[in-house]
């Protein structure tokens, strides 16, 4: 992972996945002085503190929404109100070119714009 950010790492990176795995390689492709966000549910995280968060002086954030029951009932309403989240996103571009991406988002003729690596 770090070698897409030239090996600096990621100012924010984001773990939705609620695995071990996936939520130690979002913090080891932080950035020192970075912020780590994990949103996946369950799971657990066991690290060196010192040199993973500590030494490296990273903020780690857990970010929680709403209830499982809330979120089950808002799943249930995507069918109701004929919501589609695959075509909420409508531009997705590489993360290089983020400033185009973040020009498409301000000008605010696009649905949403995601950042994807490929």
């Amino acid at each position: 992972m770090l070698e897409l950010s030239g090996g600096a790492g990621c100012e924010v990176t984001l773990d939705c996945s609620g695995s071990e795995r996936g939520r130690l390689t979002a913090l080891a492709a932080t950035r020192r002085f970075g912020r780590c966000v994990l949103v996946g549910e369950g799971g657990g995280l066991s690290v060196e503190v010192s040199p993973m968060l500590i030494h490296r002086q990273l903020t780690l954030f857990g970010s929680w929404v709403t209830s499982i029951g809330r979120m089950e009932e808002l799943t249930e309403r995507l069918v109701a109100w004929n919501l589609r989240p695959d075509v909420i996103v409508t531009d997705r571009l590489a993360l290089e070119d983020a400033a185009e991406a973040y020009r498409r988002a301000d000008a605010g003729g696009t649905g949403k714009v995601g950042l994807v690596m490929e």
